[in-house]
C-alpha cells in the first residue's frame, strides 16, 4: 500500500495521496472495520465505491493508528474519532487523498481532468467567473474553480449551499501558485486561500486555515 505523495503543507497539516492498485480482498486484510463500517461497506453496490471506502480507512489507520475511526456528522462531513485532527477526504479514478490538520480547518477535492466540465460550467460558475476563465489551459482553469467550490462546501460543512450565489472564487490565472475564494452566507462568511497539484491527469485543490481561538 504505497503512499505516492506526502506533502507537509505546514507543521500542522499533511496531505497524503495513495494510488490504489490493490484488489478489495487485499485491502480488507490491511484494515480493521467496526460492525457499523462493515455494514456500510456491504450496503454499497459498486465495487469502486467499496474500494474507495476501504482504501480511505486503510490510509487513515496506516497514518494515525488502527484505533482512529472516520465518522460522518448529520451533514456528511467526516470527523475522526480518537484523534484531535481535522480531516478532509477525496477520491477520483484510482486515487484516494486525505488532508489532516491540527487546529486547522482543512478541505481538499480531486478531479480527473476531462472536457465534460465545459458542459456543466454554467451550473456552478457565475457570469463574472465564467468571463474570467482563460482560453489557454481552459479545462484546468474550469476544474480549479470546480474543486475550489467543492472545498468551500466542505469547509462550510453543509451541502445546502448555492454554488453560484453563495460560493465565490476571485479572478486568478491558472498558472498562479494560489488563489482565493469565499463562502458568503448570512450564517457563515469566510475567505480561504487555495493551492493545487497536478499529477497523472488529476487535479487536486486544497485549503487550510488556522482555527481562531
Amino acid at each position: 500500500m504505497p503512499i505516492c505523495q506526502q506533502l507537509d503543507i505546514n507543521k500542522d497539516c499533511t496531505l497524503l495521496i495513495w494510488n490504489v492498485s490493490e484488489p478489495l480482498d487485499e485491502l480488507l486484510q490491511q484494515v480493521t472495520l467496526t460492525i457499523d463500517e462493515q455494514a456500510k461497506l456491504n450496503s454499497f453496490g459498486s465495487k469502486s465505491r467499496k474500494l474507495e471506502f476501504v482504501a480511505t480507512r486503510c490510509l487513515v489507520q496506516l497514518s494515525l493508528g488502527a484505533d482512529v475511526r472516520i465518522m460522518n456528522d448529520e451533514h456528511g462531513k467526516p470527523h475522526l474519532l480518537n484523534s484531535d485532527l481535522a480531516i478532509s477526504i477525496s477520491h477520483t479514478k484510482s486515487y484516494v487523498g486525505i488532508l489532516l490538520g491540527k487546529n486547522h480547518s482543512v478541505a481538499l477535492d480531486m478531479e480527473y481532468l476531462s472536457d465534460r466540465v465545459e458542459r456543466i460550467a454554467s451550473r456552478f460558475l457565475s457570469e463574472k467567473e465564467l468571463n474570467s476563465i482563460a482560453n489557454e489551459n481552459r479545462i484546468l482553469h474550469l476544474y480549479q474553480h470546480w474543486c475550489a467550490k467543492e472545498c468551500l462546501i466542505k469547509l462550510y460543512g453543509k451541502k445546502d449551499v448555492h454554488l453560484i450565489d453563495e460560493l465565490k472564487v476571485d479572478p486568478f490565472s491558472p498558472s498562479d501558485i494560489s488563489f482565493t475564494g469565499e463562502v458568503c452566507r448570512l450564517d457563515f462568511s469566510e475567505k480561504y486561500t487555495f493551492q493545487f497539484l497536478q499529477f497523472d491527469g488529476q487535479l487536486l485543490v486544497y485549503a487550510t486555515k488556522k482555527a481562531s481561538n
